[in-house]
């Protein structure tokens, strides 16, 4: 799998650089995340922008990764293509995550 990584002083941004997050997918990715927790205890930001297709793993995914960042300032979710933000809602983890539709607007919730 593919990431983006990005440091800021106050949180760290990973973007997903595939269009599935799927059964595939779903266990690097978490385990990438949890390492990026534990090294650097900082929110983390989730970019899914480049995320078309999201399964029950890669949902489950983000949930583990939202469990292991709580303790280090939580995980913000932005840049969600609307099919991925269906699932989102449909599970009803639209109330659980913050989710934002661009990086920006997240970025600047967490500044303020």
């Amino acid at each position: 799998m593919n990431w983006e990584v990005q440091e800021n002083p106050s949180y760290i941004a990973i973007k997903p650089l595939e269009s599935r997050l799927d059964s595939a997918l779903a266990p690097k990715f978490r385990a990438y995340v949890a390492e990026l927790t534990e090294t650097h205890q900082k929110t983390l930001v989730l970019d899914l922008g480049e995320v078309e297709f999201m399964d029950s793993s890669g949902l489950g995914a983000v949930v583990g990764c939202y469990k292991l960042t709580q303790s280090v300032g939580g995980l913000f979710v932005c840049n969600v293509r609307p099919q991925v933000k269906d699932i989102f809602r449909l599970t009803h983890m639209d109330r659980i995550f913050e989710v934002d539709d661009g990086f920006d607007d997240c970025v600047e919730k967490l500044a303020a």
